[in-house]
C-alpha cells in the first residue's frame, strides 16, 4: 500500500537525485585521435582500422594514414582539455554546451591562429583538420560521449 508517508520519502528521493543527473548531463568526453595524413604511400596505421574507410572518404586525396596520438578529456563548462601536437603546438578544447542533439565545442589553437566553433552529436566521428606537418597534414579525429 502506497502511503502518503512513502510518497514525500520517494519524492525527496527524487529531488537530492537530481543534482547528481544534472551534473551527469553538464559534460562530455572527448576521444581525440591525432592522425599525420599523407599523400605519398599507402599504409595506413593498424591503430586506425576502425576509422580508415571514412579517412580515405573525407580525406580522398590523402593515401597514408598514421596515428600519432590519442587522448581522453573529460570536457565540463568549467573544466576543458588540452592535447599536444607533434609539431609543438597545443589544440585547447572547450564544452560550451548542448543545444537539441548537438554538443557544442571550442577548439583553439592559438600559435596556428585556430578558434572555432565545433558542434557534433555524441557518439559521431568528426574531424578538424588542415595544418601542415612534415609533408602531410594533421587531423583531429574526434568522438564525443555523453557524461
Amino acid at each position: 500500500m502506497i502511503t502518503r508517508r512513502n510518497m514525500i520519502g520517494a519524492l525527496a528521493l527524487g529531488l537530492m537525485m537530481l543534482p547528481l543527473a544534472a551534473n551527469a548531463a553538464d559534460g562530455v568526453t572527448l576521444k581525440v585521435a591525432v592522425v599525420h595524413a599523407k599523400k605519398a604511400g599507402d599504409q595506413t596505421d593498424p591503430a586506425l582500422a576502425n576509422i580508415q574507410g571514412s579517412l580515405q572518404k573525407v580525406f580522398g586525396g590523402y593515401t597514408a594514414f598514421k596515428q600519432l596520438d590519442k587522448a581522453e578529456l573529460p570536457l565540463t563548462a568549467s573544466k576543458g582539455g588540452e592535447v599536444k601536437l607533434p609539431n609543438g603546438k597545443t589544440a585547447a578544447f572547450a564544452y560550451t554546451g548542448k543545444k537539441g542533439a548537438q554538443h557544442q565545442l571550442k577548439l583553439t589553437i592559438p600559435e596556428s591562429n585556430v578558434n572555432v566553433d565545433l558542434r557534433a552529436p555524441a557518439r559521431k566521428m568528426f574531424y578538424q583538420a588542415g595544418m601542415k606537418h612534415d609533408g602531410g597534414i594533421l587531423i583531429l579525429a574526434l568522438y564525443l560521449k555523453d557524461g
